[in-house]
């Protein structure tokens, strides 16, 4: 897991790629989801990286910087890419990428463990009037079909095994006086919070540092999406988390009243186990679902034809230990 001397380069790391994806938002033409999705993608990943030196921290710095801590953390990121045809997020997957986020910890395995999301990602509309990210900007791709949808999909994999990934410009760049009231929202979330333990001290610091919370990515449960930017704003830090801490809040421990769970605090958790063997492309996992999907569903020929979801996985992984032998690495205790 992530300790304190870890997390403000992983912080400035995550907040960098939400930067960088989010001023996006800001063209006269901003790009769709499925061309944001990509950029995500390409962001994250290390080679794309390398060849195009468009983050001022990428991850080779971050592992520079994690291994000058000295306690043998590595940081893994990996893209796949898996073709389906368009029927597939229509009736099954209602995914634009998979997440997976893994700890490994080869020094005390039994701390180990996997997460695994179904993410639909849908981007915020400036208002027709105006031309401006304002009050009445809205997340129009949301409609009651594709919701009826996700509920079937929840019901048989669980709420938490689907995100909203919801791309907005960030915070400074919200026109006036939306910027003031999604500020005001952030503030009354968290005031009255208290910040113990490593994420809690570390977002007090963030806070303290910059403001506010600038984000452009948002995390959010798949009940109640929310209609439009200033209704997701509200929900900061409940039912929505910004990318940057909705990764952090995996990778620490949970503890005490005031630690914010995700998942944890929206019902049972789910089968990550399950969610990643879909999200992988496992075909056995596939044809399940599409078989339990049929089952229950009206559209009952469509996914017949379906053979694998969803285009993009993105895996996060964090290994403790890596660089031992397998045969020391494991601690032993009298």
């Amino acid at each position: 897991m992530f300790g304190p001397q870890h997390l403000r380069h992983v912080i400035r790391y995550f907040d960098g790629i939400d930067g960088a994806l989010s001023q996006r938002m800001l063209r006269e033409h901003p790009p769709d989801e499925p061309a944001l999705t990509n950029e995500l993608c390409a962001l994250l990943d290390a080679e794309t990286q390398r060849i195009e030196g468009r983050l001022t921290y990428g991850l080779d710095q971050l592992n520079l910087d994690l291994a000058a801590v000295g306690d043998g953390l590595d940081f893994e990121v990996t893209i796949d890419t898996y073709p389906h045809n368009t029927a597939m997020e229509r009736y099954v997957s209602q995914s634009d990428f998979g997440l997976v986020l893994e700890y490994d910890n080869k020094v005390l395995p039994s701390e180990s463990w996997l997460a695994a999301y179904l993410v639909q990602a849908k981007r915020a509309f400036r208002d027709s009037r105006s031309g401006e990210y304002d009050q009445k900007s809205r997340f129009e791709a949301i409609n009651a079909e594709q919701s009826a949808r996700l509920k079937r999909l929840a019901d048989l994999l669980g709420p938490s095994a689907l995100r909203y990934a919801l791309y907005c410009p960030p915070t400074p760049a919200l026109s006036e006086p939306v910027r003031t009231q999604v500020r005001a929202l952030h503030t009354r979330n968290l005031a009255e919070d208290i910040y113990d333990y490593g994420p809690g001290l570390a977002l007090r610091d963030t806070l303290v540092a910059n403001g506010g919370v600038d984000a452009g990515i948002w995390f959010h449960a798949i009940d109640r999406p929310p209609s439009g930017l200033l209704r997701l704003h509200e929900e900061a830090f409940r039912l929505a988390r910004p990318l940057t801490w909705f990764l952090v809040e995996h990778f620490t421990p949970f503890r005490g009243p005031h630690a914010r769970g995700i998942g944890r605090t929206h019902g049972p958790e789910h089968d990550h186990q399950r969610v990643r063997r879909i999200v992988t492309g496992e075909a056995r996992a596939v044809r399940e679902l599409i078989d339990e999907l049929v089952r229950v569903g009206e559209d009952r020929e469509a996914p017949t034809t379906i053979t694998m979801l969803p285009r993009h996985t993105i895996t996060i992984k964090v290994t403790v230990g890596r660089a031992l032998s397998p045969d020391v690495a494991r601690a032993q205790f009298d």
